[in-house]
């Protein structure tokens, strides 16, 4: 019984499905038995299909999409699932009263991001929140957010949930600054490191 060697082998997906799969099948032509990641969702849903296939046991810290582990016996999460936080995220504005007029903004072209804002429209709706405006755009390459922000702004939401990454979500709050707009935003787990970015106050 004496102690176990590991060997660790890190590749960086770069946060894009085909890097991951890349970086996926350096780690198993390495010699890697076990891997652990992908960080984000769409990366990690790739890399599954792989390891899935291939029989290897898949662990990730932080991707939180159903898709990830559904039909696999050989991946699994660590954290909740983004249907689990839109869902909570809205049974804690309705609970805390934090806002009379909701608005959303997210990002349609990420699973991450979707999958949150569904599930939180889906049990606003049924609880009674007001959600009076509904706003995307389509990758976190995104830079001008004024369109989305006055579209809540002109239909009153005192509250903004933002079910997005960090980056983005920075560049929202300044440019709802600079438009003197000034609801209650609200986010999740992606928003977590904005107050480290260099420059942001």
């Amino acid at each position: 019984n004496g102690p176990i060697r590991l060997e660790y082998d890190f590749q960086d997906d770069t946060g894009v499905t085909d890097t991951a799969v890349s970086a996926y099948n350096k780690l198993k032509d390495w010699g890697a038995q076990v891997i652990y990641g992908c960080t984000t969702t769409a990366p990690c849903v790739a890399v599954a299909a792989e390891t899935f296939a291939d029989r290897y046991f898949q662990l990730t810290p932080s991707a939180s999409s159903p898709d990830v582990t559904s039909g696999k016996d050989n991946a699994f999460q660590m954290c909740f699932t983004d249907p689990g936080q839109g869902t909570a995220a809205a049974e804690y504005l309705k609970s805390a009263g934090l806002g009379s007029k909701i608005g959303v903004i997210y990002n349609n072209g990420d699973a991450y991001s979707t999958g949150i804002a569904d599930a939180f429209i889906a049990k606003a709706k049924e609880i009674g929140l007001d959600v009076v405006a509904t706003q995307t755009y389509p990758d976190d390459k995104t830079t001008d957010y004024t369109v989305q922000l006055t579209a809540c702004k002109d239909a009153g939401a005192d509250l903004v949930f933002l079910p997005i990454y960090y980056t983005p979500a920075s560049l929202i709050l300044a440019q709802a600054k600079q438009m003197d707009y000034a609801p209650t935003f609200f986010g999740g787990d992606g928003m977590d490191g904005m107050l480290d970015m260099d420059g942001f106050n």
